[in-house]
């Protein structure tokens, strides 16, 4: 089964990047929030990488890194800190360059191997920024599961 329904936002996402609007609250970073115990994020537990991403394997893969430019296959859950489920998809496929993604989810699939489940925790400025997007409001921090079920790098 293969739900999509965040694929076209995922896709289109970086405009919301750009934009601003009178959100009083500010972007927010992994540290500014708390996160429901029902997602299993323990920052202090996770690599924090230079842009402010947390990343963590859950289940290690083996293989070929995967780099920008990849056609990747994934299953991912999508879910704000409060533990609300926002989207999932099975089987999903895209092509991982910027504007493909939202930056903070390009960026923390990278490097990730075939086979690998990896937490990936966003900060605001690298989602949906102050625009929020269907269901995430604005300044969000997001939380993904991701497993990467393939790999296909450019021809």
């Amino acid at each position: 089964m293969r739900r999509t329904r965040f694929l076209a936002p995922l896709i289109l996402l970086t405009i919301g990047l750009a934009a601003c609007d009178d959100d009083v609250t500010g972007p927010q970073n992994p540290t500014d929030v708390s996160f429901d115990t029902s997602l299993g994020v323990t920052l202090s537990a996770m690599t924090k990488l230079d842009n402010g991403i947390y990343i963590q394997t859950l289940t290690a893969g083996q293989g070929v890194p995967v780099v920008s430019g990849d056609q990747v296959v994934v299953d991912y859950t999508l879910w704000l800190p409060s533990g609300s489920e926002i989207d999932s998809g099975s089987d999903v496929t895209f092509v991982l360059n910027p504007g493909a993604v939202i930056d903070g989810f390009r960026l923390g699939m990278e490097g990730m191997l075939p086979g690998e489940t990896r937490l990936i925790v966003i900060p605001s400025a690298l989602a949906y920024g102050a625009r929020g997007n269907s269901g995430i409001p604005p300044h969000a921090v997001l939380v993904f599961r991701v497993t990467l079920n393939e790999l296909n790098p450019p021809v």
